[in-house]
C-alpha cells in the first residue's frame, strides 16, 4: 500500500478493530487523521483529492474516514457531498417505511426510523442498497454518532471477489436475463404522490417501467439485473437483496455463530439456533408492533396496500399477464450454502467508532447491520443515482453508469413532474 495523500494516515484495518477475521484484509481503504482532524480540513481533503478517493472506492469497494471531528448529520452531509461530482439522492421511488430524512436534513436518512437495524439479536439480511426501488445509489455512505456498546458493525462483502467462485452454469443463468423485483398498485402510487394516473404512467414510460392491469387494477412491474460491471474494473458482481433467497439467512447464522462466542452473545447463539419457522415470528411480531407504533395510521395504509395487491392477484394467480420469475429460481440449495460460505470468506467486519464516516460502492459491495446490543446511532446518505432499465426481458448483466437527471422518485414526488421529459442520462 502506498500513501498519495498528504496530510492524513493511511492503511488497512487492525484485527482488533474487526470483531470477526476473515481473508478479507483490504476492505475498508482507511483514511485516518493526522494532526487537523477538523471537518474543515476534512472536506477541503475531500475536494482536493477527490479523483483518489473516488479511484479507491472502486478499487477497495469502501474508504473509511476515521478519527475527524464528525458529530452532527449536518457534518456528515456537508462532508459527503464535499467530494466533488457527489449528488445525494433525496427522493428514492416508493422507499420502505422509516426510510426517511434526518431532521431537516436534504440527504440523511435514518437507515430506519421504525425499527432498529443494527445491534440487536438478527444475524443476515445483506443486500445492495435499493434493490426494492427503481432509484439504486452509485455509493452509499454510513455515518456512526453513537457505537453499539457490543457489535452493532456494518458489514460489508465485497461480491466481485466472490462472483468468480460461483458455478458457472448458476453465472450463465445469472447473466442471461433479469428478473422481476416488485410490483405497485397503480392506486397505492397515486395516494402517496398525489398524482394522477396519466402523470405517473408519463413517467413510468420515460424509465422504462412497465405498466400492466390485472382484474381492472393496474400496477407497475420492475424488473432488475443481477450481475453489475464495474465501470473501472471492469469486473462483475452479484449485486441483488439476499432475502430474495429464503434460507440464506439461515445459513448464514450456522456460518457465522463461531464467531461469537462467551457469556456476552449466549442468547444470539440461542435465537440464531432455533428453527427457521420459528425465528420468524418474533421477527414479524417485531416489525407489526413496531410499525404500529410508529405510525399507526401508516401501518394500516401499507395492510390495505397488501391486502389490494391480493385480491387483484387472486383470480388470476396460475396465469398473470406477466412475468414474475425471481432470480432465487437461479439457486439450488447447494448453491446457497456455497454462496453463505463465501459471504463468510470474505465479509467485512469494520467496528463502528463515533464520527466514523463509511463511504461505499454500491456497484460491487453489499452490506448488513450485524449482531450486538446497546443503542447505536448510524446515519445513511445514498448518491448518484445508476441509469438502470426496469422492463423485461432485459440481460442480467448491467453496465453501470450513473444518471446525469434526477431519480423517478424525485420526479413522482415533485409537482413539475411532467419535466422528466428533458432528463438527460450519462452515455
Amino acid at each position: 500500500m502506498h500513501n498519495e495523500y498528504a496530510g492524513v494516515t493511511t492503511r488497512f484495518l487492525n484485527p482488533n478493530e474487526r470483531l470477526v477475521l476473515s481473508k478479507e484484509n483490504e476492505m475498508p481503504f482507511v483514511i485516518e487523521a493526522k494532526e487537523d482532524n477538523s471537518v474543515q480540513f476534512l472536506q477541503a481533503f475531500l475536494i482536493s483529492n477527490t479523483d483518489k478517493i473516488l479511484n479507491d472506492m472502486s478499487h477497495y469497494g469502501a474508504v473509511l474516514l476515521r478519527g475527524f471531528n464528525i458529530v452532527s448529520e449536518e457534518d456528515f452531509e456537508t462532508t459527503v457531498l464535499s467530494i466533488r461530482g457527489m449528488k445525494g439522492i433525496s427522493e428514492a421511488f416508493m422507499s420502505e417505511q422509516g426510510r426517511i430524512h434526518v431532521g431537516n436534513s436534504k440527504y440523511v436518512l435514518h437507515t430506519n426510523a421504525v425499527y432498529k437495524t443494527g445491534g440487536t439479536l438478527y444475524l443476515g439480511g445483506f443486500h445492495s442498497e435499493n434493490y426494492y426501488s427503481t432509484d439504486v445509489p452509485t455509493y452509499i455512505s454510513f455515518c456512526c454518532l453513537k457505537p453499539s456498546s457490543t457489535g452493532g458493525e456494518t458489514g460489508i462483502i465485497n461480491m466481485e471477489k466472490i462472483y468468480p467462485f460461483l458455478d458457472q452454469a448458476l453465472q450463465t443463468k445469472l447473466e442471461k436475463n433479469n428478473f422481476f423485483v416488485s410490483k405497485w398498485l397503480m392506486s397505492e402510487v397515486a395516494e402517496r404522490y398525489h398524482l394522477s394516473d396519466k402523470k405517473i404512467e408519463a413517467i413510468c414510460k420515460q424509465f422504462d417501467l412497465p405498466v400492466v392491469t390485472v382484474n381492472d387494477k393496474k400496477f407497475i412491474l420492475m424488473y432488475k439485473p443481477n450481475v453489475f460491471i464495474h465501470p473501472v474494473t471492469n469486473k462483475k458482481s452479484l449485486q441483488i437483496n439476499y432475502f430474495e433467497l429464503p434460507t440464506l439467512n439461515a445459513v448464514l447464522r450456522k456460518k457465522f455463530i463461531k464467531d461469537y462466542p462467551g457469556k456476552m452473545w449466549f442468547w444470539h447463539r440461542f435465537v440464531w439456533r432455533l428453527p427457521d419457522a420459528v425465528l420468524k415470528i418474533p421477527e414479524v411480531i417485531y416489525m407489526v408492533f413496531a410499525s404500529l407504533f410508529y405510525s399507526p395510521k401508516e401501518s394500516f395504509k401499507i395492510i390495505v396496500s397488501k391486502y389490494k395487491n391480493y385480491m387483484a392477484n387472486r383470480k388470476n394467480k396460475d396465469s398473470l399477464p406477466f412475468n414474475d420469475v425471481k432470480v432465487k429460481s437461479c439457486f439450488n440449495e447447494k448453491e446457497i450454502k456455497a454462496l453463505a460460505q463465501l459471504m463468510r470468506d470474505y465479509y467485512c467486519s469494520c467496528l463502528w467508532q463515533k464520527g466514523d464516516i463509511l463511504l461505499v460502492d454500491n456497484r460491487k459491495v453489499v452490506h448488513a447491520g450485524m449482531p450486538g446490543s446497546g443503542p447505536r446511532t448510524i446515519r445513511a446518505m445514498i448518491c448518484n443515482p445508476l441509469d438502470m432499465r426496469y422492463s423485461d426481458p432485459q440481460s442480467g448483466l448491467f453496465d453501470c453508469k450513473s444518471r446525469n437527471s434526477e431519480t423517478v422518485g424525485f420526479y413522482m414526488s415533485s409537482p413539475e413532474s411532467e419535466g422528466v421529459k428533458s432528463a438527460e442520462y450519462t452515455i
